[in-house]
């Protein structure tokens, strides 16, 4: 392992069956460290081996249902000056260790933020949390979300982790997220007044899906950690900051069931508990979901002014990371904030405004396929249809694109006359909706178009065959 000019840094996992993931996870760190040390807490696979294969010093600890337990215990091993938190789920950017090795070689803080870009449901996201601290400083609390807490400054940076542990198999999910209830619950049950216990678990709900149950879980929480209630409120900016974010994910499970009164309700009522508390700046994340809200109204100028709102603030939390520690869900989200803006401007027929802010997202997210979608649209409209189908033809150069891009490539091409390239389109669209009779209809429609009247006569009949009636108009 290449050792850095001046301080060492100790790679620490804690595993269990993960020899599906480790080697690339050890892989990306094996030239950024000195020593990686594991502690296992019970594999029953390869695990082992493929660690000791890194050369990795491994460690035994039995699960007691508590991942700081199991974190901490990892750290009375490590020799380092610098400790690097890792999961066996994540990767480190090669191009990146000249930048955290630059890093450790200040005394002016003792942590380390970086961006952990995450795969959740094939969407991209981005957010920053503390994974790199000098040995001695920093300690790890909570059985599950666990944090580390710290003793000094931070700084923040773009180093970046990429994280795949959202992105597994389903059945795979389903026993992370019902492990991680479990514990959730567990710690609720032994202090109903955990609010980040609280936090956790209504967003577990709402990344399974399970948004009823996040509402219920939510009210239950406001109500139990409302000031006359909780016998540990101390009024202090963290409790508030945890009531807020409480109010966050419950103001966004009913926004995903379209009860967006009561989402903008939550958030009003969190941003002026704020406010009476003397805490600011406001809160980024509840800024996000009242612009998204809006957004989902058809509201658009109100959409706009808080992407606008939560742009200006996301550049005081990027400022101020080295002595704030409030977490924030959406600090990384400012390329969603654009493409917010850009379909909102969109909408009200600015088309070429539009069109700054979408491409501004684009650089900010090359991956974000929702942004390309609304930038082809807006092309599009202004009657480019050259960009608008070379918008699309980067979707899928990026492996990206879903089912849509190809329905809305191939009727580009119809309005080109471009039969011939539309035809693969409608096809590609097909193979995973076999039973859209319209879709049939178009590509019956694109070989008549091109005289193969024999394969349109065959896709007319196919179509008459479905069901379901459908009158088609090119």
């Amino acid at each position: 392992m290449e050792k850095s000019q001046n301080q060492r840094i100790s790679a620490c996992l804690i595993v269990k069956n993960e020899e599906e993931l480790l080697p690339k996870c050890l892989n990306s760190i094996k030239n950024a460290v000195d020593e990686i040390v594991i502690v296992d807490t019970g594999s029953t696979d390869n695990t082992v081996t493929v660690a000791k294969n890194f050369g990795a010093q491994v460690y035994h600890h039995s699960w007691n249902d508590s991942f700081s337990e199991a974190r901490n215990h990892c750290l009375k091993y490590a020799s380092g000056d610098w400790i690097l938190q890792i999961d066996a789920d994540e990767e480190l950017e090669q191009a990146d260790i000249t930048k955290l090795k630059s890093a450790i070689n200040s005394a002016n803080y003792n942590a380390i933020a970086v961006a952990i870009h995450s795969t959740i449901k094939d969407s991209d996201h981005k957010f920053y949390n503390i994974r790199v601290f000098r040995r001695g400083k920093g300690f790890y609390k909570d059985i599950v979300h666990e944090q580390v807490v710290i003793d000094g400054n931070r700084l923040s940076t773009e180093i970046r982790f990429y994280h795949h542990g959202y992105n597994l198999d389903e059945n795979k999910m389903k026993i992370k997220w019902q492990n991680t209830t479990r514990l959730l619950q567990k710690q609720i049950e032994q202090n109903k007044f955990n609010s980040f216990a609280w936090f956790n678990l209504i967003r577990n709900y709402r990344t399974q899906e399970l948004f009823n149950d996040g509402i219920i879980a939510g009210e239950r929480a406001l109500t139990i950690l409302t000031p006359n209630t909780c016998p540990t409120y101390q009024n202090t900016s963290i409790n508030m900051h945890h009531y807020a974010m409480i109010s966050y994910e419950t103001a966004n499970c009913h926004l995903h069931i379209s009860s967006t009164e009561k989402a903008k309700e939550l958030c009003y009522h969190a941003l002026s508990k704020l406010e009476a508390a003397g805490i600011a700046p406001e809160n980024i994340d509840i800024l996000f979901t009242l612009a998204c809200t809006y957004l989902k109204e058809g509201s658009y100028q109100g959409a706009i002014q808080y992407f606008n709102r939560f742009l200006s603030l996301q550049e005081w939390y990027l400022n101020n990371m080295n002595t704030n520690s409030l977490m924030a869900d959406t600090l990384g989200y400012n390329y969603a904030a654009h493409n917010g803006i850009g379909y909102c401007l969109g909408n009200l027929g600015q088309w070429k405004v539009a069109i700054k802010y979408l491409q501004k997202a684009i650089a900010l997210n090359p991956r974000y396929c929702t942004a390309y979608k609304n930038l082809a649209l807006c092309y599009e409209n202004t009657g480019n249809l050259n960009h608008a189908i070379n918008t699309l033809l980067k979707i899928i150069s990026e492996n990206i694109a879903d089912d849509t891009v190809w329905l809305n490539l191939g009727e580009l091409y119809i309005r080109q006359d471009a039969y011939e390239n539309a035809i693969p389109c409608f096809e590609k669209y097909l193979w995973e909706h076999p039973a859209d009779k319209k879709t049939l209809l178009k590509i019956a429609w694109c070989y008549e178009k091109l005289g193969h009247l024999e394969a349109a006569l065959i896709g007319y009949r196919s179509a008459e065959a479905l069901k379901e009636p459908v009158c088609f108009k090119p």
